[in-house]
């Protein structure tokens, strides 16, 4: 107990605490600094989310140096040989990397996506059969809120490299009769790409003309831009409208029909 209590009041122990407090004080100051930069530049303008990646892997990358750089100052103070302790930890080091090599590859594709810009917080990306935002990224996993459940799912960053970023660009076709006059018809589906427009969540429409002659209906294309995340419910609102103008302007949706005689 005397030893214990006599270590408690000796410049060792002391020593250790300043080191600690100072690198505690220092992360909290270098944090507080870094959001009141981060609001800053969101009351100008929206963060980007490559640009909130970078701000949290930052943290974290001066979190952990803080932390390592207080941990060796402490041992310094209690006498131990760091450098001795530095070559022991180097063939531990070898030794953990052998057995940690799925994590290893986690942050080599980490800092891959990160260099390379695939993808950032907010983007939209498509993984197999999963399609949702990117809500975080570390050099280790993605967390991905699924569009169509609102779920979160973690992914490896070993194997996040076969997503896409889904583009903000939708297309949608409307087929039209070949009984339909052209100089009716065109000017007709103009306005209403200027309608679509004007419709919740649609960023932009262009009438970009004729796609297809098909056997049954000749077929125009419409190119939309929406966010990836509401592009489901933006086709479904410009697909009712398009219905609706249609019926109301005596247009009908050609489909296939079969004529059956009959002795």
């Amino acid at each position: 107990m005397e030893r214990i209590l006599a270590y408690f009041g000796s410049y060792k122990f002391i020593f250790s605490v300043c080191i600690v407090a100072a690198a505690l004080v220092c992360w909290l100051l270098l944090r507080h600094l870094i959001h009141r930069f981060t609001e800053k530049i969101t009351a100008a303008s929206a963060l980007s989310g490559r640009r909130q990646t970078y701000l949290a892997l930052a943290l974290n990358s001066v979190r952990g140096l803080l932390a390592l750089l207080a941990l060796i100052l402490v041992l310094q103070v209690h006498g131990v040989n760091v450098s001795s302790l530095i070559a022991g930890l180097g063939i531990i080091g070898a030794i953990v990397g052998l057995a940690l090599q799925d994590m290893l590859k986690d942050v080599i594709m980490g800092t891959n996506i990160l260099t390379g810009e695939y993808f950032a917080v907010g983007d939209v990306i498509k993984y197999g059969d999963l399609t949702g935002e990117v809500v975080q990224f570390s050099l280790r996993s993605t967390k991905i809120r699924e569009l169509a459940t609102n779920n979160i799912v973690t992914v490896s960053n070993r194997n996040i490299f076969e997503a896409t970023r889904v583009s903000n660009e939708l297309f949608i076709t409307a087929p039209t009769s070949y009984a339909d006059d052209p100089n009716i018809i065109e000017p007709f589906l103009q306005q209403l790409a200027r309608e679509i427009s004007a419709l919740p969540d649609v960023e932009s429409c262009d009438f970009l003309g004729l796609s297809n002659l098909g056997e049954y209906s000749v077929d125009y294309l419409w190119g939309l831009r929406a966010k990836p995340a509401v592009q489901s419910a933006v086709r479904r609102r410009a697909l009712g409208h398009i219905r609706h103008r249609f019926a109301e302007n005596g247009f009908t949706i050609p489909y296939p029909q079969m004529d059956v005689h009959t002795d």
